[in-house]
């Protein structure tokens, strides 16, 4: 497993990071990297260019004898597919994509690697991100609620959060100096608590400690807070925009 630090350095050498996720009947390799698209188009039997496979997009293609449901998204900011594999299949299409990325230097990436990359994203994580405890709007995920798709569960608490506006924010935040964080930090304004990190890591492309939390909505259109690491209190600038990439120039290509 390789740290944050080294997959992001690969990915600005226009290297190709191959990563799987095994589950009961399929895995899941995801190619991400600048170079992913010369990897994939040349094992796979159909378009993969940008206009031929946009973002966001899913379809049915041919990994050698493998039938493969490849989705292009990513998870760490970079071009990249998830391509879902019956599990009898893994090990052929792994060896393919290793065979077939070697001369652009492809590596595995571990989770930890996964982590920071996500976190310059502001790529928010189940089970502590976003939890039972938090609806869409507080998350900034008010983009994916369909209210106009008929009834579910939950409809109708979802329609007065939005006609309401949500009481807190996501924040993205970083520190000027290094900190160890994890998530569960106490975040400070003026003085007083007002919320708590749900997550936090290194960014090693930014060189800064990178943190998520929630506080309150009339507070999230504030730049400056502390954070309190350890018993120690960090300056902490939150982020309007996400710290990596924001115009996503490196996914839409």
């Amino acid at each position: 497993m390789r740290d944050g630090a080294w997959i992001r350095r690969q990915l600005r050498r226009d290297d190709a990071i191959a990563m799987s996720d095994i589950t009961n009947s399929r895995a899941v390799i995801n190619l991400a990297g600048p170079l992913a698209r010369k990897v994939l188009e040349k094992v796979a039997d159909g378009d993969v260019s940008h206009a031929g496979f946009p973002y966001m997009s899913a379809r049915e293609i041919r990994i050698g004898y493998a039938p493969v449901l490849a989705v292009r998204i990513t998870y760490l900011g970079e071009l990249g597919w998830e391509l879902h594999i019956p599990v009898e299949y893994t090990q052929q299409v792994y060896e393919q994509l290793r065979e077939a990325g070697a001369e652009f230097g492809i590596a595995s990436a571990g989770y930890r690697a996964i982590e920071t990359l996500r976190l310059e994203k502001r790529y928010l994580y189940w089970g502590a991100d976003i939890t039972p405890d938090y609806n869409p709007y507080e998350a900034g995920l008010g983009f994916c609620v369909a209210l106009n798709k008929g009834d579910f569960i939950g409809r109708e608490a979802l329609e007065r959060v939005k006609a309401e506006g949500p009481k807190r924010r996501m924040c993205v935040f970083t520190l000027d100096s290094f900190a160890a964080v994890y998530g569960g930090e106490a975040i400070y304004h003026d003085g007083q608590v007002v919320g708590v990190t749900s997550s936090g890591g290194f960014g090693h492309t930014i060189g800064k400690p990178i943190l998520f939390g929630y506080v309150p909505a009339d507070k999230a259109g504030y730049d400056l807070f502390e954070v309190e690491v350890f018993g120690q209190r960090y300056p902490a600038r939150r982020h309007a925009k996400v710290p990596y990439d924001p115009e996503r120039r490196k996914i839409l290509i």
